[in-house]
């Protein structure tokens, strides 16, 4: 099953007093690109965070915003630096004083000050419950991405499908060229005036007609298509690819359009080229 890259999952954990939350979105990119967003004082989850990202995701931009809060230490008091709070609650009674101010200071004023901080973020981070939340967003993410795939595969398909029609269509169309070239052929001769041995002209008409064959191109054509319809049931990561094998049906069908000499064959390799450009646009969306 193909999975596209666009995806948004979350992720809770509660586990030894901390409280984690993880978000987690991807958007569309042509390699794998992962950003990620910690507590300042937590640098090294950084690194450690892309690395679980990496073993989910394998294309596209990813971003993740990893937020964790402390509900108590192990002892069940609240982690607050008092002695900071002690200094602002001074400060603020002093300019109280100088300004007349009516009332004390309280609670609500100090944390509007920012004097109330959770000293949490000096302790070690808690891997567990990160860890815990980010599989959890991760999941999210790639069951966005399967629900998508599954939609593109459907939409992959019928490119596939018509891309086929036309090629059989151009295969049957081949021997009545052939025909046709013999035709112009042996007019042209009729209209000079001249007599030419049948083994001559059958052998001018070989060479001809070999000089327009699109046979090797119809069937690499055929081959790309088929790798193509194996990739949409395969389990690994195709967008890559499939971008690259829809350059090669884009080669082949501009090989095939240049070669022929038939109009019916340049129209419905015009079709063909307009189908592959749509295949190249979807490819974009696949992991």
């Amino acid at each position: 099953m193909i999975r596209s890259m666009t995806g948004f999952g979350t992720g809770e954990a509660t586990v030894d007093g901390w409280q984690v939350n993880v978000t987690a979105r991807s958007l569309n990119h042509r390699y794998r690109t992962v950003r990620v967003r910690t507590p300042a004082d937590w640098p090294e989850l950084q690194a450690r965070v892309e690395d679980a990202v990496k073993q989910w995701l394998h294309r596209g931009d990813v971003n993740v915003w990893v937020a964790a809060t402390r509900i108590e230490t192990a002892d069940g008091a609240a982690s607050f630096d008092l002695e900071a709070a002690r200094t602002s609650l001074q400060g603020l009674r002093r300019l109280s004083n100088e300004l007349a101010l009516p009332g004390e200071p309280t609670l609500r004023d100090l944390i509007a000050l920012g004097a109330v901080k959770d000293t949490s973020g000096t302790v070690a981070p808690p891997w567990e419950a990160i860890a815990t939340a980010l599989e959890a967003a991760l999941q999210g993410v790639v069951e966005a991405r399967e629900g998508e795939g599954a939609s593109l595969a459907v939409e992959l398909g019928r490119i596939f499908d018509e891309l086929e029609r036309m090629l059989a269509e151009v295969v049957d169309r081949i021997p009545a060229v052939t025909d046709e070239l013999r035709e112009r052929l042996r007019e042209r001769i009729d209209g000079l005036g001249v007599s030419v041995e049948p083994a001559r002209l059958e052998g001018e008409i070989v060479l001809l007609a070999d000089r327009y064959d699109v046979q090797e191109e119809v069937n690499r054509l055929e081959g790309h298509l088929q790798t193509a319809r194996a990739l949409l049931r395969g389990s690994d990561p195709s967008g890559r690819r499939l971008d690259f094998l829809a350059q090669e049906l884009l080669r082949e069908a501009n090989t095939l359009g240049s070669k022929s000499r038939d109009l019916s064959i340049h129209s419905l390799v015009v079709d063909m080229k307009v189908s592959i450009d749509r295949l190249k646009e979807q490819a974009q969306n696949v992991e």
